[in-house]
């Protein structure tokens, strides 16, 4: 089971501009938390708090019924350098062994590799370095690190960004899934759709929170319309 979380009074200020203003909430064990609002909201500021990569202000308490676990945590858009000599496969086993790349054996991990690889549909593209991927096929190899971690907590941050639908529909039945073992899940998601349909619990986050509940108790309107048009343009844009 993953952990609840506590902000007490979480705040975040940059160079004197403050980010956000104090938040007070508590994200129950085992639920698909949803962070949504308008660009530029706080939202990515907030989840990185949550995560520990941020300074802020305030106390961020995670209770775990077991042993604490360090959280899987898939960014926004990542991005490789294009002449890096590293296959997907030696990415992924990087996270896997402690031993650097150079010093294992090509076969470690090797099973496990392609079974993650299977699970996110990047099936027979183990040997194609990094800088080959296309924007959706790194989302998919984020997404088969992330797993690797076998977490119980997870950060993610907008994961459909360069989705097609079939993607998009592949990795929502995988974090339907991880709700269903019992695993929390934090989530940046521009999608109204996406947070209507499967949201446990709904953070509306405009410079602090101004609105949290089920998705029918929250004032989605106002950021609806909005998400719904970015969401469209980046599904045109997907290559």
């Amino acid at each position: 089971m993953g952990p609840s979380i506590k902000l007490d009074n979480v705040s975040l200020s940059i160079a004197g501009n403050q980010i956000l203003s104090p938040i007070t909430a508590e994200l129950f064990a085992g639920k698909m938390h949803l962070l949504v609002g308008p660009n530029g909201a706080g939202k990515t500021s907030l989840l990185k708090s949550m995560l520990g990569l941020t300074p802020h202000q305030g106390e961020i308490k995670r209770a775990w019924m077991n042993k604490a676990q360090r959280p899987a945590y898939i960014p926004q858009q990542p991005r490789f350098d294009q002449v890096l000599p590293v296959t997907i496969s030696d990415f992924l086993s990087a996270g896997l062994s402690r031993k650097p790349v150079f010093f294992r054996r090509r076969t470690e991990n090797q099973d496990t590799v392609l079974e993650l690889l299977e699970t996110v549909g990047l099936q027979g593209k183990a040997e194609l370095q990094l800088g080959q991927l296309s924007g959706g096929e790194r989302q998919r190899l984020m997404f088969a690190q992330a797993l690797s971690r076998s977490s119980d907590l997870w950060f993610l941050d907008e994961p459909m960004t360069g989705l097609d639908a079939e993607g998009q529909a592949l990795i929502t039945d995988l974090m339907l899934n991880l709700r269903e073992q019992g695993k929390t899940l934090v989530v940046v998601h521009h999608d109204m759709k996406f947070v209507r349909e499967h949201a446990d619990n709904v953070l509306l986050i405009n410079g602090g929170l101004v609105g949290m509940g089920l998705p029918s108790e929250v004032d989605l309107g106002i950021v609806g319309a909005s998400f719904d048009s970015s969401s469209k343009r980046e599904m045109e844009a997907v290559a």
